[in-house]
């Protein structure tokens, strides 16, 4: 009876640590289709994030887009720790299936960052609007990028399972945190030290890999809390604002992104400081000039 279990358990593993996965997909590829499975998959990559949550912060609602990106940046903190912990190597090219386009996965495998933060960032952001033409584009996108990463042959098809699996489980415990957790109770000094303490503690408990989004969370929080206190700025403007937003945002962001790079040292802590002015930029500094330059209604 146990050795029937066992035979069971290794069956299972099997079909999720396999190639034959891949193979099956990589049978319907071209030049085409490699293109096309390339743009899906960055979809789910640090590039779309890095552009897709500023511009729901400036021109769509900050409270909401704010939830979306605390809810997808503690996400991939998440993935971070549980990669190392359980360093599984990627998937190997064959004599019947490539990999594809490697750069995209680099590091280890499970679980799949791109599966775990798709689910996050599309789940979440429909219990925000809680229309159902986003729950069907956000399926969508969730299965399309995760079947993305076992065409390429990047991830084994455990991986992306796991992935959307715990992205289930954390929409569900941000679920409970956001129904329980009252902001208007803590004393601002205590949201303030919050804000910093609790993502450089986790940055220096395990700092593998985890300076920009430690960074990210401290400064996307501390401005958002400054935001409250001194600005209180409207996300409401007209088309012509709003493009003037997104451009000088953006802009704004990959100047401190990248300038500050060129300035501070090549030092753990020093990167965390550099994405924290970056975040800071998003919630706060950015929406100062905004205000500034009158491009709100």
């Amino acid at each position: 009876m146990v050795e029937r279990k066992e035979n069971t358990q290794r069956e299972k593993e099997g079909m999720l640590l396999t190639t034959a996965w891949a193979e099956f997909l990589q049978q319907f590829s071209s030049p085409f289709m490699d293109t096309l499975v390339y743009l899906i998959t960055n979809v789910g990559s640090e590039l779309f994030y890095t552009l897709a949550l500023p511009v729901l912060y400036w021109v769509w609602n900050k409270e909401k887009a704010y939830r979306v990106g605390v809810v997808f940046l503690s996400s991939e903190f998440l993935n971070r720790y549980l990669k190392v912990l359980f360093k599984v190597p990627r998937p190997s090219a064959t004599d019947s299936v490539r990999v594809i386009h490697p750069e995209t996965g680099g590091g280890y495998a499970f679980p799949s960052s791109h599966a775990q933060g798709t689910t996050t960032f599309w789940g979440w952001l429909c219990m925000e609007v809680r229309e159902k033409w986003l729950y069907v584009v956000s399926a969508v996108m969730i299965i399309l990028v995760s079947l993305s990463r076992v065409y390429l042959n990047v991830h084994w098809p455990r991986d992306v399972i796991g992935g959307i699996l715990i992205g289930i489980l954390i929409l569900i415990v941000w679920t409970l945190i956001f129904k329980y957790y009252k902001k208007d109770t803590l004393p601002v000094g205590l949201r303030i030290s919050g804000a910093i303490l609790i993502p450089l503690i986790a940055y220096l408990l395990s700092p593998h890999e985890t300076e920009m989004l430690a960074g990210l969370l401290i400064g996307v929080s501390l401005g958002h809390i400054l935001d409250e206190i001194y600005l209180d700025w409207s996300t409401k403007a007209t088309f012509t604002k709003n493009v003037f937003k997104v451009v000088t945002g953006v802009a704004g962001f990959f100047i401190f992104r990248y300038g500050l790079k060129a300035i501070f040292p090549d030092i753990g802590l020093f990167h965390v400081l550099r994405y924290a002015i970056v975040g800071l930029w998003v919630t706060y500094l950015g929406p100062w000039f905004f205000t500034k330059m009158g491009w709100q209604d």
